[in-house]
Order: structure tokens, then C-alpha cells, then sequence
């Protein structure tokens, strides 16, 4: 419509493009029909005379279309069929298009299975998936990545490809295959990175500012122009543009409105040979230890610091594993086991084979959110016909986000992914502690956080992030006593790696003996493996550290430098152990002094300190940060600015706080999160008003330690 109204197309050929080299897909079939309409007023309207039907408009699946062995339907809609025939066979020399972002199923209770395209995810295999080095590479079979590659491909050797997409390829992990990919397909590539990206959260999200979608995307927006020239000559060139921080849609759309490719400055650059084209990474960062790695022939200069890690609990059902209350838990587990094993009673399928039992289960169960929650998991158990009961010994207690803990049912049949929490967290009352740290690629500014508990996934409130704990767990052979069990586990030299045997279980050192080689090597035979995990803690937090390598941080888990000397490592070994205790033992923390203005009332009554939702002080568009609202009768104030220096992710502690202490109802299950709960179970109402004042002492006490860390030998 936009193109037969532009008057870019001459009056002298546009009844033969119209007619003839003008091409349009659409998958919905209302969508398909209001289209036509306004296409063909618009065109009637331009040009007058006769009513003419727009014959290059098909009702397809644009992506099968073009699949090896399709076949179109010849029978029921021939006229459908004829233009698609015709279209496949026209030269396209410009694709227009705004791909829908869906990277994949989230939710088996949608009970909406993803479509997968066997030619066009095999050239996706062969090309973006294959120059890539990421590990994880489901994202590269997002919908818009798909058009990219179709896109590419539509257009043989010559034209361009004008999308609006999802701008998540042009800084992520995955898409590093991707951006090679498009280096070599075009010629030119221009790139406007609008921002937008509103699954960022405080300072951050501020910068990003208004989406181009409005609400209709979470997600970063980008323009991409992809021109394929065969009379160029060398290398593409990449012309790069951002738009800006702090920009309203409003003021985004005023900009791209007034701009074309010709009178935009662009910055043309380098990419480097990883693949990356903003924010590219040091080399010397990779001269450093590695925190971990699960590489086994990896080849590196240095060993890993820590033995193993693990990601995150992901149960793929919070609503249901995790509450502020252990007995609405285990009511929730308890009533969504009775509808798993209501399911099973009735299923009795017919097939012999497993796959098709499986699709025989996912047809049987009823997606009911209220009463269960389903996923792959759980529905091949059904198939499998395995039988599951509730178990108290899976009732702990977590971390679902900095400075809130809830209890979890943490189980392998219920979660959808434990990874290796088991080894570090094995039963109930098992020590242990470890910090999580934000994950490659996971979007956050780099943060970790100490935790002497399970940690959730999305502990940052959204992506992932890795566990490093500072021991863990080996089961013990039935009958060996704590003597015979560090015998039968000596590695030898006559020296067991752990003197401890704890409910059948032998504890093991997660800091690696090279670890300690190294650190006693460049600081005295006195160094512990305690010092080393203390000392790595503190100079994580280093600002230093953190602003020198910030781009190495988004792409990979940390790598540790040495501190330039012993006294240096002695100060970052106490500097950490200080933190260690702040951050994990936060409830025990002394309350900073803030002021507490009350309302006349019964504060005997737990009601007096019910928590709906906590807001700032002032107004919503100009808060007062010194202050904390709890509800009507009480409000916090003399909060100091150093309080909202600490920041996890991309939300100061407090803001955490805010975040998370409100009552929730989940809408698919109608499950009720009462924050309240955790200080009444404990026989504490208070409990969320003293937490306040903790955090907002830990984050004191954590901005002071960090300003006093000492300065490293850092090279970009």
C-alpha cells in the first residue's frame, strides 16, 4: 500500500508491476483477506478506472513454501496455487518484511506444537548454526532469523533485504555465526539499532527507552538493509548505526521518519574474527584462569579455578514450585500431583511404540492451568506410565531472587531441569555455599551474589546464570564408615581431598589443586583454598575489573588475573569474606538506622505490617529514594544514596526489594504468592520491614568494601 501510494513507482509502469512484479504472502486467512481489500482500494484509488484484483497476493506459509518437495494444493484453492507457482518462479530482487519473533514453545500447556522446516533449517544448520561457537543454539531458529536465511537465499546474487526485526543478532552469543554469515552473503549491510529492549531493568532500561512496538514487542528493535551488488569489489562493508539513549517511541519514530540511508551518519566497522560488531572483547582477558570449564578438549594456557558448576534451578512451573509459604507449597504440589495421577488412571494407549505414545498422551491430558501445569517432562512420564508421589525431602528453601528466599519443591520429576544442584545441595541440611553469576550472553550487566541455598535460573529476574559452589557432593558406597570412605576415595598421595563424610555423602574441594598451586606459587605456602574462593568473590565485585572486560563479561564466564601482590591478595581475601557474610547471611545483618513513621495503631497486630505492594516515597514520576512506603501505617525514610549504589543486574538491592515483596496471583493458575507469609511463618510480621533495613545495610556495607578494593594490573 505504502509503495503504490509513494509515487516511487512511475505511473507508466505500475499497472505492469502491479500486475505482473509485485509479490505478497499472508499465513492468516482474515488477515489475508483485509490485506487484499486495502491493497486493491489503494491501487484502485491511485490509478481509477477498473476494479483490478491484486493477482501476486497468496495465502501460504511463506517459509514452506519454498521447502524441498512442497507440494501446493491443486485442488482445493487452484487460483491460490497458480500465483503461488507463479511467484516461485518470478526473480525477486527486494524483500520487504517485519518477521515475527518466536523463538520456540514456552509452554506445554499451550499445547502448541512448533513447525519446523527441514530444507530452510538445514541451510540455517549449514551456515549461521555452523560458523557459530556458541554451545546453545536453539535461538538461531527464531522466526526472524528463519526469514533472514530465506530471505537471503530468495534473492540469488543481486537485491535487497529490508527487515525490521528483532535486534537481539546484533550482540548475542548465538548470533555469532549469524553476523559472519551476513558478512559473506552481502555487500553492504546497514544496520540501525533502534534499542528498546524492555526485558533490561533500571539504569539500563532507562537508556534503552521507548520500543518502536510499543507493548507489541519486549524485545530490541533493529532496521536491517542488506544489499547483494555484484559489481562490488572486496570485503562487505558494515555500516552501524545506534540510535541513542533515553529516547521515547515517540521521539524514535520523529527521527526514523525524518532519515534515509543517504543523509544518516553511519559508522562503518570492523568486525573482529570472532564474529562480534559492538562491544568486541579484549584479547587479553583470555591470558586469565577461567572460572570453569566443561570444555574437555579445550586448549588454554590455564586450568580452571573451580572443579564444576551448574546453571540455575529451572522448574518451568514457579507458580507452582516456589511460594513465600511452605504450606501453600505443598498444597499446590500435592493437588497438582492428584490431576497428574487423575491423568494416568484414565490413560490407556493404544500404540505400541513410544513416540507415538507420547503424542497419544499430549492428546489425552486436558491443558487445565488451574489444576496442573504440563510440560515434555511430565507428559512423557504419563506415557511412560511412571507413577509420582509427593515427597517431603524435596521441600527447601531457595534463592528465587537477590534477597528473597521461598521455599521450592526441588525435585528431578517436577522441575524441568536441576542440572547439577544435586551434587551441591544433595538432602536437606547439607552446607553448602557458592555465588551465582550472570551467564554469557544472559542480557545483565555482570553481577553475582553469594547464596548459601539453591538458586533460581532466572535469579536476575530474567536469562540464566552459573553456580560456583565452594564444595560438593559424593555418595558414598553403602557400608563404608568416614574412615574406609576417605581410603577408597584417596587420589592420591597418600592425602584424602576432604577430611568430611556427612549423611553418607563425602564433601569434596570444588577449588581445583592447580587452583592452589598457582595461588601459593605467586603468594606463600599459607594460602588456602578458602582465601582463593574468598579472594575470587571480592575481585568480582572490582569496578575496575568489571569496566575493563564488560564486553569479554557478556560473552563469557569470568576469567580471574592475580592480584598484582601478596598484600594486595591478602586485602581482596578479606575484603570477600566480608562480603561473603554480608550477602549470605543478609537476615542476620545489623538494621541501618533509618527512620520508622508510623500511624497511631496496634502494632501487636500482624496486620499492622501486612505488605500489598512497596513503592517509593514522592510520586510515581518523581520519586523520593530516601523514603520506602510499607503500606498506610508505615514508611521508612533517611534511606542513604549509598544504599542504591549496590546494584545486582540491573536494579539496585532495594529495587529488588520493591520487586519482589508484593503479593502476586499467578493468571494461569490463580496461585496466590503472599510475601507476607515468610515472616508469619517464622512468627515474625515484621520480618519485611526489618529486611529493609538489612539490605539497605548490606548495601552500604557493600558499596564501602568495593570503592576500598585494591587497584589490579589490567591490560584491554
Amino acid at each position: 500500500m505504502r509503495l503504490i501510494q509513494s509515487g516511487i513507482i512511475s505511473p507508466h509502469d505500475l499497472a505492469r508491476k502491479y500486475a505482473n512484479e509485485l509479490h505478497a504472502n499472508e499465513i492468516m486467512l482474515l488477515a489475508y483477506y483485509v490485506a487484499a481489500i486495502n491493497i486493491e482500494a489503494t491501487y484502485h484509488g491511485v490509478v481509477g478506472g477498473e476494479y483490478a484484483p491484486f493477482e501476486g497476493f497468496v495465502l501460504t506459509d511463506t517459509f514452506q513454501m519454498t521447502e524441498d518437495g512442497d507440494t501446493l494444493d491443486a485442488k482445493m484453492f487452484t487460483q491460490n496455487n497458480d500465483r503461488a507457482v507463479r511467484q516461485l518462479n518470478n526473480p525477486i530482487q527486494v524483500i520487504i518484511g517485519n518477521p515475527p519473533y518466536s523463538v520456540g514453545q514456552s509452554n506445554a500447556n499451550d499445547n502448541n506444537a512448533n513447525q519446523k522446516y527441514a530444507t530452510l533449517d538445514a541451510r540455517i544448520e549449514e551456515s549461521y548454526a555452523g560458523l557459530s561457537s556458541a554451545k546453545l543454539k536453539i535461538s538461531l531458529f527464531d522466526s526472524y532469523i528463519r526469514a533472514i536465511r530465506w530471505g537471503t537465499d530468495r534473492l540469488g546474487d543481486k537485491g535487497v533485504l529490508a527487515y525490521v526485526t528483532n535486534g537481539g543478532y546484533i550482540d548475542s552469543n548465538s548470533a555469532d555465526g549469524l553476523r559472519k554469515s551476513l558478512l559473506e552473503d552481502f555487500d553492504h549491510l546497514y544496520v540501525y539499532n533502534l534499542r528498546g529492549n524492555a526485558r533490561t531493568s533500571g539504569e539500563q532500561r532507562r537508556k534503552e527507552g521507548g520500543n518502536a512496538f510499543e507493548q507489541g514487542s519486549r524485545a530490541t528493535v533493529a532496521v536491517m538493509l542488506a544489499e547483494k551488488d555484484p559489481a562490488h569489489n572486496g570485503d562487505c562493508v558494515l555500516h552501524y548505526r545506534d540510535i541513542g539513549d533515553y529516547l521515547s517511541r515517540e521521539e524514535k519514530l520523529e527521527i526514523v521518519e525524518a532519515s534515509n540511508v543517504q543523509t544518516l551518519e553511519w559508522s562503518e566497522i570492523e568486525p573482529n574474527e570472532r564474529g562480534e560488531w559492538i562491544n568486541q572483547s579484549s584479547g587479553s582477558f583470555q591470558e586469565f584462569s577461567p572460572l570453569g570449564s566443561k570444555e574437555k578438549n579445550e586448549t588454554r594456557t590455564q586450568s580452571p579455578l573451580f572443579v564444576t558448576y551448574s546453571a540455575g534451578l529451572k522448574t518451568n512451573r514457579d507458580a507452582w514450585c516456589y511460594n513465600s509459604s511452605l504450606e501453600v507449597l505443598t498444597r499446590n504440589i500435592k493437588s497438582m500431583l492428584v490431576a497428574y495421577s487423575d491423568a494416568l488412571e484414565s490413560f490407556t494407549p493404544e500404540s505400541k511404540r513410544a513416540n507415538e505414545i507420547l503424542e497419544e498422551a499430549k492428546r489425552h491430558v486436558e491443558y487445565d492451568s488451574t489444576r496442573i501445569s504440563w510440560n515434555l517432562g511430565l507428559l512423557k512420564d504419563l506415557a511412560r506410565k511412571k507413577q509420582h508421589a509427593f515427597e517431603s525431602s524435596s521441600l527447601r528453601g531457595g534463592a528465587y531472587r537477590p534477597f528473597q528466599r521461598q521455599q521450592v519443591y526441588f525435585s528431578r520429576e517436577l522441575n524441568d531441569a536441576i542440572y547439577q544442584l544435586p551434587r551441591m545441595f544433595p538432602e536437606v541440611g547439607m552446607e553448602n555455599y557458592g555465588f551465582y553469576v550472570v551467564a554469557a550472553g544472559a542480557g545483565h550487566t555482570f553481577s553475582l551474589l553469594a547464596a548459601d541455598t539453591i538458586v533460581d535460573l532466572a535469579l536476575w529476574g530474567s536469562g540464566s546464570g552459573q553456580f560456583f559452589p565452594r564444595f560438593t557432593y559424593e555418595k558414598l558406597a553403602e557400608g563404608l564408615g568416614e574412615g574406609e570412605a576417605q581410603a577408597a576415595f584417596d587420589l592420591g598421595g597418600g592425602k584424602p581431598t576432604s577430611d568430611t563424610v556427612v549423611n553418607g555423602y563425602r564433601r569434596l574441594d570444588n577449588i581445583s589443586d592447580d587452583a592452589l598451586a598457582r595461588y601459593r606459587a605467586a603468594f606463600g605456602a599459607d594460602v588456602t583454598k578458602d582465601d582463593i574462593f574468598a579472594s575470587i568473590y571480592a575481585l568480582l565485585h572490582s569496578e575496575q575489573y568489571r569496566t575493563t572486560y564488560a564486553a569479554d563479561l557478556k560473552r563469557q564466564l569470568p576469567r580471574i588475573p592475580l592480584p598484582d601482590t601478596s598484600e594486595d591478595f591478602r586485602k581482596f581475601v578479606e575484603a570477600g569474606e566480608h562480603l561473603l557474610e554480608l550477602h549470605i547471611r543478609y537476615e542476620e545483618q545489623p538494621e541501618c538506622p533509618l527512620g520508622e513513621e508510623t500511624v497511631l495503631g496496634d502494632d501487636g497486630d500482624p496486620e499492622f505490617y501486612r505488605v500489598k505492594k512497596l513503592r517509593w516515597g514522592g510520586k510515581a514520576r518523581t520519586p523520593d529514594k530516601s523514603q520506602i512506603v510499607v503500606n498506610d501505617n508505615i514508611t521508612l525514610t533517611g534511606i542513604p544514596d549509598e544504599a542504591h549504589e549496590y546494584v545486582l543486574g540491573s536494579r539496585s538491592a532495594l529495587e529488588w526489594i520493591l520487586d519482589r515483596y508484593q503479593v502476586k496471583t499467578d493468571k494461569a493458575s490463580g496461585i496466590v504468592n503472599d510475601p507476607n507469609d515468610w515472616g508469619l511463618e517464622r512468627g515474625n510480621p515484621r520480618y519485611i520491614v526489618e529486611l529493609i533495613k538489612k539490605v539497605a545495610h548490606v548495601s552500604v556495607e557493600t558499596v564501602k568494601i568495593v570503592k576500598s578494593l585494591p587497584r589490579l594490573t589490567l591490560k584491554k
